[in-house]
């Protein structure tokens, strides 16, 4: 088996869609590493266990190829955003919020 680190901002879907090629593989990165939760924050320190045949290989090789990683977690910063600056208050006209 491999190892990997998660990246930052990278929760366990991006990390099955990155090392597998689709999210329906999460469950076997659960499995592997004797975690039971898919909530859980990924620690950036701690290596999880990979190395499960891809299940969907062109998409493994595009995110290679590329050297993408994808993270789609949201930030503290933009965790605050979200909370504090959403909703009508803060829509622009033509931009977020649309007439028609």
């Amino acid at each position: 088996m491999e190892t990997i680190k998660p990246q930052e901002n990278q929760n366990i879907f991006d990390l099955s869609l990155q090392e597998y090629g689709s999210i329906e593989k999460v469950f076997d990165i659960l499995e592997d590493n004797d975690k039971f939760d898919l909530t859980e924050d990924l620690s950036v320190y701690k290596e999880l266990k990979t190395g499960r045949d891809a299940f969907k290989k062109d998409i493994v090789e595009y995110y290679n190829s590329r050297n993408l990683k994808p993270a789609t977690d949201l930030t503290d910063e933009e965790q605050f955003l979200m909370d504090n600056f959403s909703g009508i208050d803060y829509m622009i006209i033509e931009d977020d919020f649309i007439i028609y």
